[in-house]
């Protein structure tokens, strides 16, 4: 066999072996199948476990903010968080009581999904939020963001805090550097290092 005849089989052995191993091209999830996943994972239930009780995530963010407050009484400060949560409450049931309100979630997540995942990743979730252990996940991720939420919160709450008492000098300057940049001394910035 001629050189360049085994160069030219070689090449075409390489070729082949190169597409195959590249994975298949990722296809974009089926309407079917993101509505299916949709209603395995039951997102309204979930979100309504979380905010059924807010005196875990409000009434801890409503507590923190009114203890900040030093013209308020104790009394006046318990009050005022009773009322908050109350209302919150309320409002998160006619919220996600609304079936507009839940179209519309189930409209944003198949677009999310569909922009996120693969169809056999769509597939394989499925298979498993089908099974009964699947089940028993999804039915405890409420659970699991009731209690993850508050000191998720809390301690974001706490760093953004801390950073804006930071960077408020300089955010002070460079505010009053354009709302008076012929004022002597002012519109300078500050190196950060």
């Amino acid at each position: 066999m001629p050189p360049s005849l085994r160069r030219s089989i070689f090449r075409s052995l390489a070729l082949a072996a190169l597409l195959a191993a590249l994975p298949a091209a990722a296809q974009t999830p089926s309407d079917e199948s993101l509505n299916r996943l949709i209603e395995l994972q039951d997102i309204p239930s979930q979100i309504q476990t979380i905010l059924s009780s807010p005196s875990d995530i409000v009434k801890q963010y409503i507590t923190r903010r009114l203890s900040n407050d030093n013209e308020l009484t104790p009394t006046q400060r318990t009050a005022l968080a009773e009322v908050l949560q109350r209302y919150t409450l309320r409002a998160n049931r006619e919220v996600f009581q609304s079936e507009e309100v839940l179209s519309e979630l189930r409209r944003i997540q198949h677009d999310a999904m569909r922009k996120t995942y693969t169809q056999e990743e769509v597939d394989a979730m499925i298979a498993f939020y089908g099974t009964p252990i699947g089940q028993s996940v999804l039915r405890k991720q409420g659970e699991f963001a009731k209690t993850y939420m508050p000191s998720l919160i809390s301690m974001i709450d706490k760093h953004n805090q801390q950073a804006f008492q930071r960077l408020w000098p300089d955010l002070q300057r460079e505010i009053e550097g354009i709302m008076h940049p012929n004022y002597p001394g002012r519109g300078k910035r500050r190196s950060t290092a």
